[in-house]
């Protein structure tokens, strides 16, 4: 009789722990969604984000707020009291004209000596960002541009290019070239161009 009324016991308690676990799980999930709903009613859709673009409502973190590739821009409303680590870069519209000719033809002007180091920074990092469709060698046959990509050769191009034009180009990208400004710094940029218009360029150097 002792054995039977504890199992009854011992079932009647095991229901109750589940019982209330189940409450404290509910309990906690419509306080998270309380706190959610909260947090998101702080936002609305016609309060722009970006470029006049709307918040979007789902805040996850896959698609958050950013530029994304091929994505021209900029972010606004930044801190009144903030500076940019390594200084202001005015966004040059692709058609912007100077005297008769390309604004980004003329600005910036290159900073950076070509030095051996600058023109073997510039080899690593355009064969990480730009040899995967222009080539290493510049000839534009590569994988990519055999399946479709329209990349053109360059490296007959490159010796009429100024120092201005290449470095917009790789900052800013193209009506097809994706924009690589946000991947590379200043000075990642500047070696690029050094390496471009170097000797060196295209050449296997393994060997010297």
């Amino acid at each position: 009789m002792s054995t039977k009324r504890t199992n009854t016991h011992r079932v009647i308690g095991g229901a109750l722990v589940c019982f209330f676990s189940l409450a404290g799980i509910f309990v906690a999930d419509a306080w998270a969604a309380h706190d959610t709903n909260k947090e998101e009613s702080d936002y609305s859709d016609s309060r722009p984000w970006f470029d006049g673009k709307p918040f979007p409502y789902f805040l996850d973190m896959f698609n958050q707020p950013s530029i994304k590739p091929q994505e021209e821009g900029t972010f606004q409303a930044f801190p009144s009291d903030s500076v940019p680590r390594s200084g202001l870069e005015p966004f040059i519209e692709l058609a912007a004209m100077v005297d008769g000719q390309l604004q980004r033809d003329l600005v910036p002007t290159n900073p950076t000596t070509p030095t051996a180091d600058s023109i073997t920074r510039g080899r690593v990092l355009y064969e990480v960002y730009c040899a995967v469709c222009h080539g290493k060698e510049g000839n534009a046959g590569t994988p990519v541009t055999l399946r479709g990509m329209p990349a053109p050769p360059i490296q007959f191009l490159l010796p009429v290019l100024s120092d201005a034009h290449l470095y917009n180009k790789i900052r800013l990208g193209g009506p097809i070239m994706p924009a690589y400004g946000f991947q590379t710094s200043q000075g990642d940029r500047w070696d690029m161009v050094n390496y471009l218009k170097s000797a060196d360029f295209g050449k296997d150097t393994s060997q010297q």
